[in-house]
């Protein structure tokens, strides 16, 4: 006559079932990160940007984006919250919906070239926008841009012009130059 599982018998092989099953699902988790598999360009990433500068304000940027991303070029459409206060502001801070849009072409294994474009909305709090012209250019502004980006061994070597759609009357037109070198 066969004796009946006690409880502990029971416990050891329900344990025993789910360490078998456990291991199966780590080994697919891990098949499926592989390149042959992944065949999507397409992906999504979330970000957040802070500045502070002591004795003028602090902003944040909370951002979503879209990835579109293949050999030669790749594009990001991006949504996302603008935390934004002064210290002329004895208010709450300003918020605003951000959205963006990048794109980049590869010229080759040296050079691409990039647009890119930001609107802010209008204060989501009715708070009241930077109206200091001195200021305005630290904090992010409504802008579109485009550039040119080279790197040379460690050094790195970006040209470009943006024009900035601030308080201002007139959009006001930037031209930038950044080098960085790598040891």
């Amino acid at each position: 006559m066969k004796k009946p599982l006690s409880s502990i018998h029971l416990l050891y092989y329900i344990i025993l079932f789910f360490s078998f099953s456990t291991i199966e699902a780590q080994e697919k988790a891990e098949s499926l990160n592989t390149t042959e598999q992944n065949t999507t360009n397409f992906y999504t990433s979330r970000y957040k940007t802070q500045n502070a500068f002591d004795g003028v304000g602090y902003y944040k940027l909370f951002n979503q984006t879209f990835n579109y991303e293949t050999d030669k070029f790749h594009i990001a459409l991006g949504a996302g919250i603008l935390e934004q206060n002064t210290i002329f502001n004895d208010m709450a801070p300003g918020f605003h919906g951000s959205f963006s849009a990048n794109f980049e072409y590869n010229l080759n294994n040296r050079f691409s070239f990039y647009l890119f474009g930001r609107y802010l909305t209008p204060s989501l709090n009715n708070e009241e926008r930077l109206n200091n012209p001195h200021m305005e250019f630290i904090f992010p502004q409504s802008e579109v841009g485009a550039g040119l980006r080279g790197n040379f061994n460690n050094v790195n070597i970006d040209v470009g012009a943006s024009t900035i759609f601030g308080n201002q009357p007139q959009p006001n037109t930037l031209l930038r130059t950044k080098i960085s070198v790598g040891f």
